[in-house]
Protein backbone atom coordinates (compact mmCIF):
# COMPACT_ATOMS: atom_id res chain seq x y z
CA UNK A 1 0.00 0.00 0.00
CA UNK A 2 2.78 2.92 0.62
CA UNK A 3 4.62 2.24 -2.55
CA UNK A 4 1.38 3.23 -4.38
CA UNK A 5 0.79 5.71 -1.95
CA UNK A 6 3.55 6.90 -3.15
CA UNK A 7 3.27 6.36 -6.88
CA UNK A 8 0.12 8.38 -6.40
CA UNK A 9 1.53 11.48 -5.07
CA UNK A 10 4.23 11.75 -7.28
CA UNK A 11 1.38 11.62 -10.06
CA UNK A 12 -0.56 14.20 -8.33
CA UNK A 13 2.59 16.27 -7.87
CA UNK A 14 3.83 16.04 -11.95
CA UNK A 15 -0.31 16.92 -13.17
CA UNK A 16 0.03 19.99 -10.76
CA UNK A 17 3.14 20.53 -13.13
CA UNK A 18 4.58 22.35 -9.68
CA UNK A 19 7.76 24.28 -10.24
CA UNK A 20 9.90 26.43 -8.53
CA UNK A 21 12.85 27.79 -7.82
CA UNK A 22 15.75 25.61 -7.36
CA UNK A 23 16.69 27.18 -3.97
CA UNK A 24 13.43 26.38 -3.33
CA UNK A 25 13.34 22.51 -3.57
CA UNK A 26 14.80 20.46 -0.73
CA UNK A 27 16.65 17.23 -1.47
CA UNK A 28 16.14 14.88 1.83
CA UNK A 29 18.30 12.23 2.46
CA UNK A 30 17.41 9.67 5.42
CA UNK A 31 20.03 9.02 8.14
CA UNK A 32 20.83 5.34 6.60
CA UNK A 33 21.76 6.13 3.16
CA UNK A 34 25.30 6.78 4.74
CA UNK A 35 27.70 4.46 4.58
CA UNK A 36 27.75 2.59 8.06
CA UNK A 37 31.12 2.06 8.60
CA UNK A 38 31.60 6.03 8.40
CA UNK A 39 33.43 8.08 10.98
CA UNK A 40 32.01 11.20 9.88
CA UNK A 41 28.30 12.10 11.27
CA UNK A 42 26.45 14.21 8.96
CA UNK A 43 23.03 13.81 11.16
CA UNK A 44 23.78 17.57 12.26
CA UNK A 45 25.12 18.69 9.17
CA UNK A 46 25.44 17.37 5.58
CA UNK A 47 28.17 19.72 4.71
CA UNK A 48 30.23 17.88 7.18
CA UNK A 49 30.60 14.80 4.99
CA UNK A 50 34.11 14.26 3.52
CA UNK A 51 33.16 12.70 -0.02
CA UNK A 52 34.95 10.23 0.11
CA UNK A 53 32.77 8.26 -2.24
CA UNK A 54 31.71 4.91 0.16
CA UNK A 55 27.88 6.17 -0.13
CA UNK A 56 26.13 8.11 -2.60
CA UNK A 57 25.94 11.39 -0.07
CA UNK A 58 28.92 12.37 -2.26
CA UNK A 59 27.32 12.25 -5.57
CA UNK A 60 23.50 13.24 -3.96
CA UNK A 61 25.51 16.70 -2.49
CA UNK A 62 27.95 17.44 -5.57
CA UNK A 63 23.82 16.60 -7.78
CA UNK A 64 22.16 19.63 -4.84
CA UNK A 65 25.23 21.54 -5.51
CA UNK A 66 24.78 21.94 -9.28
CA UNK A 67 21.46 22.27 -9.55
CA UNK A 68 21.32 24.77 -6.67
CA UNK A 69 19.04 22.76 -4.24
CA UNK A 70 18.63 22.90 -0.73
CA UNK A 71 19.92 19.48 0.61
CA UNK A 72 19.41 17.80 4.68
CA UNK A 73 19.58 14.37 6.11
CA UNK A 74 16.62 13.63 8.43
CA UNK A 75 17.61 11.61 11.29
CA UNK A 76 13.75 10.21 11.52
CA UNK A 77 10.04 11.22 10.42
CA UNK A 78 9.74 14.40 13.29
CA UNK A 79 12.73 16.17 11.80
CA UNK A 80 11.72 15.36 8.30
CA UNK A 81 8.33 16.79 8.07
CA UNK A 82 10.57 19.79 10.37
CA UNK A 83 12.69 20.44 7.44
CA UNK A 84 10.26 19.92 4.73
CA UNK A 85 6.99 22.35 6.27
CA UNK A 86 9.93 25.18 6.11
CA UNK A 87 8.32 28.28 4.45
CA UNK A 88 11.27 28.79 2.15
CA UNK A 89 11.12 25.31 1.21
CA UNK A 90 8.11 25.11 -1.64
CA UNK A 91 9.21 21.30 -2.76
CA UNK A 92 10.49 18.34 -1.56
CA UNK A 93 12.20 15.48 -3.25
CA UNK A 94 12.63 12.91 -0.46
CA UNK A 95 14.74 10.16 -0.41
CA UNK A 96 13.70 6.80 1.88
CA UNK A 97 11.31 3.75 2.34
CA UNK A 98 8.11 3.73 1.00
CA UNK A 99 6.88 3.75 4.55
CA UNK A 100 8.71 6.83 5.61
CA UNK A 101 7.88 8.35 2.29
CA UNK A 102 4.15 7.80 2.87
CA UNK A 103 3.97 9.27 6.08
CA UNK A 104 5.92 12.25 5.48
CA UNK A 105 4.15 12.83 1.57
CA UNK A 106 1.06 13.17 3.62
CA UNK A 107 2.44 14.93 6.52
CA UNK A 108 2.87 17.88 4.12
CA UNK A 109 0.21 18.08 1.58
CA UNK A 110 -0.62 19.79 -0.28
CA UNK A 111 2.79 20.81 -0.32
CA UNK A 112 4.43 19.12 -3.54
CA UNK A 113 6.80 16.39 -3.51
CA UNK A 114 8.10 13.67 -5.12
CA UNK A 115 8.99 10.37 -3.08
CA UNK A 116 12.23 7.98 -3.93
CA UNK A 117 11.84 4.52 -2.75
CA UNK A 118 15.15 3.90 -2.03
CA UNK A 119 17.76 0.17 -2.45
CA UNK A 120 18.12 -1.89 0.03
CA UNK A 121 20.80 -3.95 -0.72
CA UNK A 122 22.32 -4.73 3.48
CA UNK A 123 18.62 -4.96 4.24
CA UNK A 124 16.11 -1.96 5.58
CA UNK A 125 17.91 1.04 7.64
CA UNK A 126 21.95 0.31 6.83
CA UNK A 127 23.75 1.26 3.84
CA UNK A 128 20.83 1.81 1.91
CA UNK A 129 21.66 3.32 -1.65
CA UNK A 130 19.13 5.46 -4.34
CA UNK A 131 19.28 5.45 -7.87
CA UNK A 132 20.84 8.82 -8.89
CA UNK A 133 19.15 9.35 -12.61
CA UNK A 134 15.82 9.17 -10.77
CA UNK A 135 16.22 12.07 -8.36
CA UNK A 136 17.48 14.13 -10.92
CA UNK A 137 14.96 13.56 -13.38
CA UNK A 138 12.66 14.66 -10.17
CA UNK A 139 14.89 17.52 -9.54
CA UNK A 140 14.93 18.83 -13.50
CA UNK A 141 11.02 18.50 -13.76
CA UNK A 142 10.29 20.50 -10.33
CA UNK A 143 12.79 23.62 -11.56
CA UNK A 144 11.24 26.48 -13.48
CA UNK A 145 11.50 27.16 -16.39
Amino acid sequence: MSRRLVKMMNTLTRLRRASCEPGQILLLLPRCIQHSGCEQRIANDIQECRRCGRCKVKDLLEMSERYGTRCAVATGGHLALELARDEGVRTVVAIACAKELQEGMKGIFPKPSVGIINLWPNGPCVDTDVELDRVEAAIERLIKE
